[in-house]
């Protein structure tokens, strides 16, 4: 048997009062845009990462090397208007240029080593400007300029000499004295 009823129940009236169905309606709406923002905002791309392996650093190297060995020159029993020479080649072996600079020290009788005259000539002997051109005594450090790396070479030509002072008696005060200098080239990266 089937049995129909157009009398409404009394639990569906609630849908049918308009200011409810309106506020039921706006909360609804607010519920949904909430659940959309909320749920758009949580919504990321991801990337896999990407390694780079194998980044390596190496410090340069600045050393140098001379050519032959002891001193460059040795002038022993010099006379009045006697010279010595010799000749020393200094490479820049490093990795790195280097900026090279020749010192000196003189020890002894500084009397001797003011009065002898020191020329050092760069790359060709007896040309061009000296590196230094003054007394054995007085000399203190020349710059020599920058080295290429690995292939950086200069060669430097010495000339010592013992000029007169012009009387016979000033000269006789240098018999018997002795003088020596220690030459040293240094380098900082350039």
């Amino acid at each position: 048997m089937l049995c129909v009823s157009t009398s409404p129940k009394k639990g569906t009236r609630m849908f049918k009062d308009p200011k409810f169905t309106k506020t039921f309606l706006s909360l609804a709406t607010v519920a949904v845009v909430t659940v959309a923002a909320v749920g758009g905002t949580f919504a990321n791309f991801t990337a896999t990462p990407t390694s780079i392996a194998s980044n390596a650093f190496a410090a340069g190297s600045l050393s140098m090397t001379r050519s032959g060995s002891g001193a460059i020159f040795s002038a022993s029993a010099m006379k009045i208007g006697d010279s010595a020479t010799g000749s020393v080649t200094i490479s820049n072996t490093g990795s790195l240029a280097g900026a090279y600079t020749l010192a000196g020290s003189s020890s002894g009788s500084a009397v001797l080593s003011n009065q002898l005259t020191l020329k050092i000539y760069a790359d060709v002997d007896n040309s061009g400007t000296p590196a230094y051109d003054g007394s054995l005594g007085g000399f203190s450090s020349a710059s020599l300029g920058t080295f290429a790396a690995s292939t950086g070479s200069h060669t430097y030509y010495f000339h010592v000499s013992l000029p007169t002072t012009g009387t016979d008696a000033a000269d006789n005060a240098f018999q018997g004295l002795s003088a020596t200098e220690t030459f040293t080239w240094s380098a900082v990266q350039a």
